[in-house]
């Protein structure tokens, strides 16, 4: 049977796939673009139509349209998987994938989907949790479309119910519905509005829940709080708070078609938003900002931040948080994030005291307008500074302790002497005196300025190195679990381990092993019936591997100050040519 990686290779092509995200341009019977992995000025990543892979010539980066939605989207290969399908239209429950048992993290997947539909149908039983939602302007489509559903205020009732459909309570506790107390195990959410957070798959990974207890709504309908208004899920091995962004899976396509991204906080902010048209909203709510990427345990695929799949997406951002001095700060905080990751950041300015929510319940017109007259950070900043004070010298310390961070986290020059020239025009401060006050400020906090190289690693995914090897353990481990047995594979293997030596390809296997079935499985929907070709793909796997290993040993006898490091170092780079002419590089 033919395998369903195969089956949505046939119905997509990677220019198509590639150019829903990118914008390519034709060069002779390719493709080319700038990468999206690194940061670039000309374009070096190449698309083959024929052989339906690509390649950058700047960082290396290169597969099939499953590793770029993998790499681009920071997901999984069967989250690339499942956003592949939904596109070919192919239902992946037609196929026969021999799921094992001990495949956890599809199963806490399948526990946090049977959580959802049954806090939905809680939801739907609540006249009351429905007439809020109702209250606040929120549609009846709109509640079906993000799966708005309803926690019971019971101790255990979401825990009985998983119990019953033979889950178990160490998987409840793992993705984040159990909590214990001296061994005696609970709902964590329990009388709240609950809101699935999903991955960019559109696969659920975590909840945040409001508080909504029946007994203690006050004679307006509104919930009385008397304890923390939102709970969110904890990190868990599915869901990392810094990975991903509340409303993600579905305005992912609406930020690249339009250009931009809309950062809210709340959740009530970005359903009403995206109601009103802005379909290219996220929220941090239940999730947090970061400039870094990780993973939460082992098991996890490494993935890139949330900010930085926002930015893949579109470079633009705008801001809307709550037009208080909280809601400010955390602006401030956000976009320095951002700007360090070379975006484009602007504020949409708020009434004092609204949040989204408000403003789009009174007017949506007037949630347009606000978008539409949103300004950039430093203006932002400027005209609050000048409506403040008009002293100079307050202004002029102001400019220096609110402005300036944020203009020294700007890459261009010209972009600098531009914002520059605005301070004078709307100061009046001499600007010979601001430009020599911003350069000493930049010397002397050098330190806090992220430079170029770290940049990129913040925006970068998980490591080729790390691809290559879950490939060709997965390929083992596949090989392993299976009645086919190989001998090329085994005689490639072998010549690998002499490649990069014993104890090295040993300790690999242990680190591997820990997700073996992941890997194996995936394996074995990528080949399918195709087994000729797993010899042809682990050959390249093993060189390619081997390559990424000796240049690591290379960069490590640095310097080459004894003989015995020259001579190790030269035999290194004679096995590299080695291996590149056996690629035939």
């Amino acid at each position: 049977m033919i395998s369903p990686v195969e089956k949505i290779k046939e119905r997509l092509s990677i220019v198509d796939v590639i150019s829903s995200y990118l914008s390519v341009e034709q060069s002779g019977k390719n493709y080319k673009a700038k990468c999206p992995f690194h940061n670039e000025k000309t374009p070096s990543f190449f698309i083959s139509t024929d052989r339906g892979t690509y390649y950058c010539f700047g960082c290396g980066a290169k597969g099939d349209i499953f590793s770029f939605v993998e790499k681009f989207e920071g997901t999984d290969f069967l989250g690339s998987l499942k956003i592949l399908a939904d596109r070919a239209g192919i239902p992946l429950e037609k196929f026969n994938y021999n799921k094992s048992e001990n495949d956890d993290k599809e199963r806490w997947y399948e526990i946090l989907e049977e959580a959802t539909r049954f806090f939905e149908k809680s939801f739907s039983e609540n006249p009351k949790a429905r007439a809020y939602l109702r209250g606040r302007g929120i549609s009846d489509e709109t509640i079906k479309l993000f799966r708005v559903g309803y926690a019971r205020d019971e101790w255990r009732l979401v825990t009985d119910y998983l119990l019953k459909k033979g889950y178990k309570l160490i998987d409840l506790e793992t993705v984040g519905l159990v909590k214990k107390n001296n061994d005696r195990a609970y709902d964590r959410f329990r009388g709240r509005i609950i809101f699935p957070i999903s991955d960019s798959s559109g696969r659920v990974i975590a909840f945040s829940g409001r508080i909504f207890k029946e007994e203690t709504l006050l004679s307006s309908g509104m919930p009385a709080i008397s304890e923390a208004k939102y709970l969110n899920s904890p990190d868990t091995p599915l869901f990392n708070k810094s990975n991903v962004l509340y409303g993600i899976d579905k305005a992912k396509t609406a930020i690249r078609t339009r250009g931009y991204s809309i950062i809210v906080e709340g959740q009530f902010d970005l359903i009403l938003s995206h109601q009103a048209g802005f379909s290219n909203t996220v929220a941090v709510s239940g999730t947090a900002l970061a400039d870094n990427t990780g993973a939460s345990d082992l098991n996890d695929i490494a993935k890139i931040n949330n900010l930085g799949l926002i930015r893949r997406l579109s470079s633009n951002i705008i801001f809307a948080f709550d037009g208080d001095g909280a809601g400010i700060r955390a602006a401030n905080r956000s976009a320095m994030i951002a700007l360090s990751l070379d975006m484009q950041v602007k504020i949409a300015v708020l009434p004092e005291g609204k949040d989204p929510a408000d403003v789009i319940f009174e007017n949506i017109d007037k949630w347009k307008d606000i978008i539409k007259n949103s300004v950039d950070i430093i203006s932002f900043h400027l005209e609050r500074i000048c409506n403040n004070t008009k002293d100079l010298r307050m202004q002029g310390r102001a400019i220096k302790d609110i402005i300036f961070p944020f203009m020294s986290m700007i890459k261009s020059s010209i972009e600098k002497s531009a914002y520059i020239t605005l301070i004078y025009k709307k100061t009046g401060l001499d600007e010979a005196a601001l430009m020599k006050d911003f350069e000493t400020y930049e010397r002397n906090n050098l330190n806090h300025i992220p430079q170029e190289k770290e940049t990129i690693r913040i925006i970068e995914s998980k490591p080729r190195r790390d691809i290559l090897e879950q490939k060709l353990f997965g390929i083992i481990f596949w090989q392993e679990g299976s009645n086919v047995n190989l001998e090329k594979i085994n005689e490639i293997c072998d010549f690998f381990k002499k490649g990069i030596g014993e104890d090295i390809f040993l300790e690999l296997y242990e680190k591997h092993k820990i997700n073996s079935q992941n890997l194996a499985f995936e394996t074995d929907l990528w080949y399918g019936d195709k087994i000729n070709t797993v010899s042809r793909d682990f050959k390249e796997i093993t060189l390619n591997l081997e390559e990424e290993i000796l240049n690591e040993n290379k960069a490590l006898l640095q310097p080459l100050d004894t003989e015995e490091k020259l001579i190790k170092f030269n035999n290194i780079s004679k096995r590299i040519e080695e291996i590149r002419k056996a690629r035939n590089i």
